[in-house]
């Protein structure tokens, strides 16, 4: 039948189904659209990367002003997609990041997102999605070139700030006061 589309899948239909251990797309499928989609599990390489950013996020510095560093954090950013974000930054629980969304993170409250480079579909469907949602600060970490770009300042569906952070380079993430070194010098 041409022109016929499946009916689309709400966040709370997927978030029931993943709660019941029914998604054939497994535990860490993610919504987009409407449409449920298998995620890709990072690399060695890129959980390296994850792995030093969340060590840095979730160091003592951090911890002491009240900030938690959560992998594959779930973000409802509309009522037809969730995304798992590679690593999130939120305030505490109880000052503001504690799941409240029914199983997913409220993507406003988010301090910081990270996600690992996935090609085409991070600047062109998932960065859209995320300033459609009001996350501030985006990074995207890019292991294959080498580089942290870093996106604020979100406007109808997009970015409008974009800085580019070479390995060894310090950056001050927006809603932190504190330096992290996205990718490590070489």
């Amino acid at each position: 039948m041409h022109g016929t589309r499946l009916p689309q899948v709400t966040v709370a239909a997927f978030l029931a189904s993943l709660r019941a251990g029914t998604l054939p797309e497994g535990p860490r499928a993610e919504l987009v659209n409407g449409r449920v989609r298998a995620a890709r599990l990072p690399s060695p390489k890129e959980t390296a990367l994850l792995a030093h950013l969340a060590a840095q996020l979730g160091g003592h510095e951090p911890t002491a002003a009240g900030v938690v560093a959560v992998l594959a954090a779930p973000l409802r950013l509309s009522p037809w997609d969730l995304l798992r974000a590679d690593l999130a930054a939120f305030p505490a629980p109880g000052r503001r990041g504690e799941l409240g969304l029914g199983g997913s993170y409220d993507p406003a409250a988010a301090l910081l997102v990270a996600e690992v480079v996935r090609g085409r579909d991070t600047q062109g469907e998932r960065a859209p999605l995320y300033a459609a949602a009001g996350v501030r600060e985006l990074w995207l970490l890019d292991a294959a070139r080498g580089y942290t770009e870093v996106l604020r300042s979100p406007w109808r569906g997009l970015y409008r700030s974009r800085t580019l952070w070479y390995p060894g380079e310090a950056v001050r993430p927006l809603a932190l006061e504190l330096e992290v070194v996205p990718m490590p010098a070489p």
